[in-house]
């Protein structure tokens, strides 16, 4: 199918963007709104995003109901392709546009590769069998649990992905800016039980929160004011009816009741989180024979190395108990390649390296165990803890 598209563009549709957290979009009949932000990226990338909104054109050419999930990884595999200068057939039928918002953690210690991996690689597994597709994303310099709040509301998508620090206990960021106040897991705790009781007064039943607010303000360290304003916000993340939400926290998955905790919070069908060290970043190969002397080189440098084929793989702890170092090599430019779709992402490397997102395995079982798992890797979706109600 041949298509026009008229490209949009402006403060106007900046506004509607920004408010879905989201770069582009395409609307029928073969319209796409394009976000001044768009013109900061690479020229691959810039082309990557508009060849996906292309595709997604031509499924809303011919309206129909197929999955969201299907129509995304078709309109994803379709720009990688036409990139490439490979011919692609569309065949997907859309009735809306299609949006998805990952919430990530920006600043000094954020997550600076998450908008990159999503910008390209969107299809994020959450377990149980089942994904979640990322087509915009809201980078929060400051974030707070309130900031995530602000987010999701203004997303207006019911699928949601969250990018921060965290661990057992949940996110480890603050509850409000520039707020005191007590751990979030507390805070979520005490308003996550949110239902309505019953309290008689003066011979009259009232209906009252389960933790009042004043309660729930002692709890948080917050003043009640504070802790009225987001249970409002909560309640209406809640009316939302979120269909999943993907936490993206070290080690979260490691207790139910946390995750228990958090889809109550949030309201969502369903939540997802990982049970060792989530992790986003690139690197790049070195490209050469020998790969044998450069393995055990490596390993006599620190490394845990993982040799699969003709592409060797590994990592090494550093001083930051965040940070690891990363070393790669392939005997060929074709071998490594096919080494990246396989595990990380059709397409990801590029002339800036790989850019990937998988989890860190602080303990490998043996000398030739993988230190990392990709999304692709079933150890990353068998890692994944999946808790719905």
């Amino acid at each position: 199918m041949t298509l026009s598209p008229v490209l949009r563009v402006g403060s106007a549709v900046d506004t509607l963007l920004a408010g879905e957290g989201a770069l582009a979009r395409a609307e029928a009949p073969g319209v796409v709104l394009l976000h001044s932000s768009l013109r900061l990226l690479p020229e691959h990338e810039r082309r990557l995003v508009l060849l996906h909104e292309l595709a997604h054109l031509e499924q809303l050419a011919r309206p129909g109901g197929d999955p969201a999930r299907l129509l995304e990884e078709e309109a994803w595999e379709a720009a990688h392709a036409r990139l490439a200068g490979r011919p692609f057939r569309v065949r997907g039928r859309a009735r809306r546009p299609l949006n998805a918002v990952a919430v990530v953690q920006g600043g000094e210690k954020g997550h600076p590769h998450a908008p990159l991996w999503y910008r390209t690689s969107p299809v994020e597994p959450v377990g149980n069998k089942s994904s979640v597709t990322v087509e915009g994303v809201a980078l929060l310099e400051k974030i707070t649990l309130e900031g995530i709040l602000d987010a999701v509301l203004a997303s207006k998508s019911d699928e949601i992905v969250v990018v921060c620090h965290g661990s057992g206990d949940g996110l480890a960021i603050p509850v409000l800016p520039g707020a005191r106040s007590g751990s979030v897991q507390e805070v979520v705790q005490s308003l996550a039980i949110d239902q309505p009781g019953e309290e008689n007064v003066d011979g009259m039943k009232l209906k009252t929160p389960a933790i009042s607010d004043a309660k729930a303000a002692q709890v948080a360290m917050l003043s009640e004011a504070q802790v009225k304003a987001l249970r409002a916000k909560m309640n209406a993340v809640r009316a939302m009816k979120l269909k999943h939400v993907a936490f993206r926290a070290c080690n979260m998955g490691i207790r139910t009741e946390t995750m228990k905790a958090f889809r109550s919070f949030f309201g969502a069908a369903s939540v997802s989180a990982p049970k060792e060290f989530d992790a986003y970043g690139d690197f790049s190969p070195s490209i050469g024979e020998q790969l044998d002397d450069w393995v055990k080189s490596k390993r006599k440098a620190g490394f845990q190395i993982s040799v699969e084929g003709s592409v060797a793989f590994g990592t090494r702890a550093t001083d930051n108990a965040t940070v690891f170092d990363i070393v790669a090599r392939a005997t060929t430019k074709d071998a490594f390649r096919a080494w990246v779709n396989k595990h990380v992402a059709e397409g990801a490397w590029g002339t800036k390296g790989v850019v990937f997102h998988g989890v860190k395995v602080l303990h490998p079982l043996g000398t030739n165990a993988a230190s990392v798992l990709f999304v692709r890797d079933a150890g990353f979706v068998a890692g994944l803890v999946h808790v719905s109600g």
